[in-house]
């Protein structure tokens, strides 16, 4: 058997074992270890020291644990428990106001985080009991606070967009600049949603009691201070990236300080919560590094046996053009996401992808964020919807997986529709990145 054959059958176990429930690492290092060494011979265990080095020397690595290690300060600094005290307040009178309130309050704390765990969980601990104990039906309280955590991977600094970058080639300053508008539409999306349902349905999403509200300078004065230190963080970080004053890793670091800024003036900044965010961020930054690690492995395996051209010559072969190979890719990169971890699609994909991209024609700025847009749908579909399971572990037992993913139906369907929408409209993924040119 040839090896380009091979090397799909290699692809085929891989995925297979990451879906049996091997840990993504293990499977992505172990599985071409042994379909190399068959194939190639020893000269392939190379490939372990040469990736190993690359990720070491690549200073697009050196951002991920700075940002990772900004989110987990930030979980802990308060800035989360403000800003939804303010819109709950602003919101709230409303219609379906504490749902608004919850993805508004995401939409704010994932510019400042980057990750969907800690989005998912902190916003879920704020505004679920809010929700369920005025009455809101249980799809709609947990599938907003779903997908306002997942905001937190498009809307930048992303984890999600470093590490395709770093895949791809692709400048990360141009790939957060190309987030922040798709970021703002999908939470257009979701408040529209929310806005249109709690009309039609105001048994599901009751305002809150008169008796509760705040109102007057008191709200002003506290919208205006709980928005001063996400906006310190957005600035401190995407301004110096947008104005070409820092590059990614120095925002960074940037953003940690920022962090460490608002969590003293919050204080909140303790040796335990800097002990506690330290240990956080080691465990993630490990474990996300270890998976690259084995995505790379797997991708220079799979591509030194063939396995790209294989898969080049197939896609460039379908009666399409560009914009339907695009949108073929689009849709392996969706069904692959309901039973795959995004990581390791990243470093599975994304090398196989971009020297299509390229043959093409299509600016791979483009592909890249309508790729991270789509990853992030896989969040919120099952079976591995990952979203579904950090809120199940910090729910109540009467809020069911099943409720969870009634909840997320709709919000799938805005998300695809919003990604037609950039598919259709390139210039909202372009045009602020071609300011900073």
């Amino acid at each position: 058997m040839s090896p380009p054959i091979l090397s799909l059958i290699m692809l085929g176990t891989t995925i297979a074992a990451i879906v049996l429930g091997i840990p993504v690492a293990f499977a992505l290092m172990g599985i071409p270890l042994i379909f190399g060494v068959a194939t190639l011979g020893p000269k392939i265990l190379m490939q372990f020291p040469v990736q190993a080095y690359g990720m070491m020397t690549s200073y697009a690595f050196v951002a991920a644990p700075l940002f990772i290690f900004m989110g987990t300060i930030l979980e802990r600094s308060g800035i989360a428990d403000g800003l939804y005290e303010s819109f709950y307040h602003l919101f709230g009178p409303l219609r379906g106001g504490l749902a608004l309130a919850t993805v508004a309050m995401a939409t704010l704390f994932g510019a400042c985080t980057g990750i969907v765990g800690a989005g998912v969980i902190t916003i879920g601990l704020l505004a679920l009991p809010s929700m369920l104990s005025r009455g809101y039906s249980k799809e709609l309280a947990t599938g907003s606070i779903m997908v306002g955590g997942g905001l937190g991977v498009i809307i930048p600094p992303s984890i999600m967009l470093i590490l395709y970058g770093a895949c791809a080639g692709v400048s990360i300053a141009a790939l957060f600049t190309a987030g922040i508008i798709p970021g703002l539409i999908l939470s257009g999306f979701y408040i529209t949603y929310i806005i249109i349902r709690s009309f039609l349905q105001p048994k599901i999403a009751p305002s809150i009691s008169k008796e509760e509200r705040v109102r007057g300078p008191k709200l002003v004065r506290m919208i205006g201070t709980s928005l001063i230190p996400p906006l310190f963080l957005i600035i401190a970080v995407l301004g110096s990236i947008f104005f070409g004053v820092c590059a990614p890793s120095e925002a960074g670091a940037m953003g940690v300080l920022g962090a460490l800024i608002v969590t003293a003036a919050g204080r909140r900044l303790t040796w335990k919560v800097i002990r506690e965010a330290t240990i956080e961020t080691l465990r993630i930054t490990t474990a996300v590094l270890l998976i690259c690690l084995g995505g790379k492995l797997f991708t220079g395996v799979f591509i030194y046996m063939g396995g790209g051209k294989l898969i080049k010559s197939a896609l460039l072969g379908l009666p399409f053009g560009p914009t339907g190979i695009m949108i073929m890719m689009l849709l392996i990169v969706l069904l692959m996401g309901m039973v795959m971890d995004w990581i390791g699609m990243i470093f599975i994909l994304v090398p196989i992808f971009s020297p299509i991209i390229s043959s093409l024609g299509i600016d791979p700025l483009y592909f890249g964020m309508l790729f991270c847009v789509t990853l992030q749908i896989s969040n919120m579909t099952p079976p591995f919807a990952y979203s579904v399971f950090y809120l199940k572990g910090i729910a109540p037992p009467e809020v069911t997986i099943a409720d969870m993913y009634r909840g997320c139906i709709p919000f799938v369907i805005l998300q695809v529709i919003a990604t037609l929408v950039l598919i259709r409209f390139p210039s909202l993924i372009l045009f602020l990145p071609s300011l900073m040119k």
